[in-house]
């Protein structure tokens, strides 16, 4: 991917979805109220790619290999990484009808944080099963094993904390830097570090939102997708599977950090 492209990087939030755009013109952040607006924002920007941190995929039974191994790569960190539920959780109305549903086919419940999750879920999964060009550029990650990544390492403060979120802050200096942002592995211009400077995209966001609505972490999570984005990614697992829907069960990560080396 040229190191010029588009990218576009998505966390959600209790308002909607966090979505941080890394362009030509340089990094800037929006909010927007549902997947499908996600959706039309790509489009608009052209982007080439787009990384979200939802589950794409959802098995029928048993837990994801994905999940599974990007877990074991974070080590003490593997408690941020929820597993997916499965597909019939969509159709559950309540916490209580979904947790059966997953206990029924994976022999565990699913935790309220995941239930959570669904509403979400199903957003993302509606426009990929009816948009084909949204399955060609919307892609699975984890802004944890992102951060994990430009760090060298997985990062053991909680996001929670002041540490913790200038820990990130750091990492992503070092990530919009330019290291490794094309699939060439090319360098970015050092005349392009002012417009991609994430700490001024973080607090200018942080500023213009309440935190009723869009968590730090939120943003930070975004920002981090959106460097991600704009390096060559490999996935786990290296050969993954299709779920009932067609749709890749696999979580997008840099190549050459962490072990993992197959681009894709």
């Amino acid at each position: 991917m040229p190191q010029r492209c588009s990218v576009v990087g998505v966390d959600g939030c209790r308002s909607g979805w966090v979505c941080a755009v890394a362009a030509a013109d340089g990094l800037s952040v929006r909010v927007v109220s549902d997947f499908a607006a996600v959706w039309d924002l790509a489009r608009e920007r052209d982007a080439e790619r787009v990384l979200v941190d939802i589950p794409i995929g959802l098995p029928e039974s048993d837990r994801r290999a994905c999940d599974r191994e990007a877990r074991d790569l974070l080590g003490a960190r593997a408690a941020t990484v929820f597993f997916a539920p499965v597909r019939a959780v969509l159709d559950a109305d309540s916490h209580e009808a979904a947790s059966a549903a997953n206990r029924e086919r994976t022999g565990a419940g699913l935790s309220i944080q995941a239930w959570h999750l669904v509403p979400k879920i199903r957003e993302v999964d509606a426009v990929l099963r009816e948009t084909q060009r949204a399955r060609q550029r919307v892609f699975e990650s984890h802004p944890e094993l992102a951060f994990a990544a430009f760090a060298g390492e997985p990062l053991s403060e909680p996001k929670s904390t002041p540490e913790g979120r200038d820990r990130r802050l750091d990492a992503l200096r070092t990530a919009f830097a330019g290291a490794g942002v094309g699939d060439d592995g090319s360098n970015a211009d050092a005349t392009d570090a002012p417009k991609f400077d994430a700490e001024r995209a973080y607090r200018e966001t942080l500023a213009r939102t309440l935190r009723r609505d869009v968590a730090r972490d939120d943003v930070l999570d975004a920002l981090a997708l959106a460097a991600a984005a704009r390096r060559p990614l490999g996935t786990l697992p290296s050969d993954p599977p299709r779920d009932a829907a067609g749709l890749e069960m696999a979580i997008r990560v840099p190549t050459g950090a962490l072990g993992v080396n197959t681009e894709v």
